[in-house]
């Protein structure tokens, strides 16, 4: 009896052992390569820089070359929330919208911003200071925003003006910042916003789920002295490309939890996209992410008492972000099944532009929040609509 049930549990591994190797035999490279690895896996010429922000925090920049000196303009790629570099670069070649802005002669540039997987380097702190945790949102779009593109368009050979593109946190960061920082924005031609976000008042999903649960993640975090929020490790990275080949369902059904329900998704890349996100972020991020949440508008970081806000921003509560003072000519693509940047909440920011800021706007209904970047028809639906507006900016 204990061999029959030797020999299958024998049999059970050997049949595991086989699964994972032929589910590595099938995993796409990209799943284990870097973002300038990647970048040059397609024939690409890839740069790495670092940029040193005003207060110390060293982040790295990806930069996506032809082999060619022929360039049409300069364009500013920023990522999400809890994600990287990585994210316009980890689709299909054709279909992935770093890649696509290259082949069409534009010098692209990557930003990462603080505690991410890419930019976790600071002049005198560790990512094992607690001190290097403290920054939210507010921090990316004071200080990160403005060293990464004043930085590129250092460095770029068209000096004094770029186009900027932003998914996500990387829409709210442009909106704080190009709404209040006139020389900054002033060097900006064109703020493309994919899956805008300038208030969550109406956020559902892992979002919902998150908030209501948060209080207990902070006590326990707090307690075992944790302040970085889903950082990418190479466990979470396995997991998603072992089990997305077997059960590509679960996989799919995690995106639609967190970004809502996504008609185009192009679930034969999930295990890519799992293998580089969630790249991380501090705890303070997510919640102060919370926070205007709760307030139903968006803010400066709460510090909890009055006398503290009042320490800090001479009032009592936190000012609130106002964006009508946005001047860049501005382009939204956003989505109907959109579980963080919700159709209301994106019909209350087109009323919070200047008349004639917003170009132009696209929305397509079975689009979630990753849609812009990640769609089977991404391509058709959004990025070429960018290029045709890149061309007439860059003509």
């Amino acid at each position: 009896m204990k061999e029959v049930q030797s020999f299958k549990l024998l049999a059970m591994a050997v049949s595991m052992t086989t699964l994972i190797c032929s589910c590595y035999s099938h995993v796409d490279p990209e799943c284990h390569m870097t973002t300038p690895q990647i970048i040059e896996y397609y024939g690409h010429i890839s740069e790495s820089h670092n940029v040193t922000t005003k207060d110390g925090y060293i982040l790295t920049l990806h930069r996506i070359l032809q082999k060619t000196t022929s360039q049409k303009g300069v364009v500013f790629l920023q990522h999400g929330l809890l994600d990287s570099s990585a994210t316009w670069a980890m689709n299909t070649y054709n279909d992935s919208l770093g890649f696509v802005l290259a082949q069409e002669g534009y010098d692209v540039w990557l930003g990462n911003v603080r505690g991410n997987y890419y930019s976790q380097h600071h002049v005198s702190l560790t990512t094992k200071d607690p001190e290097y945790w403290d920054f939210s949102f507010d921090e990316h779009a004071k200080y990160d925003l403005p060293a990464m593109l004043e930085y590129v368009l250092s460095k770029s050979w068209h000096h004094g003006s770029l186009s900027y593109v932003g998914h996500s946190q990387g829409t709210l960061m442009a909106l704080i910042e190009f709404s209040r920082n006139k020389q900054l924005a002033s060097q900006v031609n064109l703020f493309t916003a994919l899956a805008p976000v300038g208030r969550v008042n109406n956020a559902v999903g892992a979002f919902k789920l998150v908030s209501d649960i948060l209080p207990e993640i902070v006590a326990v975090t707090d307690k075992l002295g944790i302040y970085n929020f889903a950082p990418l490790t190479p466990a979470v990275s396995e997991i998603a490309i072992l089990l997305c080949p077997i059960i590509p369902s679960i996989c799919s059904e995690v995106f639609y939890v967190i970004a809502g329900p996504d008609q185009y998704l192009n679930s034969s890349r999930v295990p890519v996209y799992g293998s580089h996100a969630p790249a991380g972020t501090s705890i303070k991020n997510i919640l102060h992410w919370n926070q205007i949440y709760l307030a139903k508008q968006p803010q400066m970081w709460d510090y909890g008492s009055a006398e503290e806000n009042l320490a800090h921003y001479n009032t009592t509560k936190p000012p609130a972000y106002q964006y009508s003072g946005l001047e860049v000519p501005t382009i939204f693509f956003s989505g109907g099944n959109d579980y963080l940047g919700d159709p209301e909440d994106v019909v209350w920011l087109m009323g919070q532009l200047q008349s004639g800021v917003l170009k132009d706007s696209y929305t397509y209904d079975g689009y979630a929040h990753l849609s812009c970047l990640w769609a089977l028809n991404a391509r058709e639906w959004v990025f070429d609509k960018i290029i045709g507006h890149l061309n007439t900016v860059w003509a």
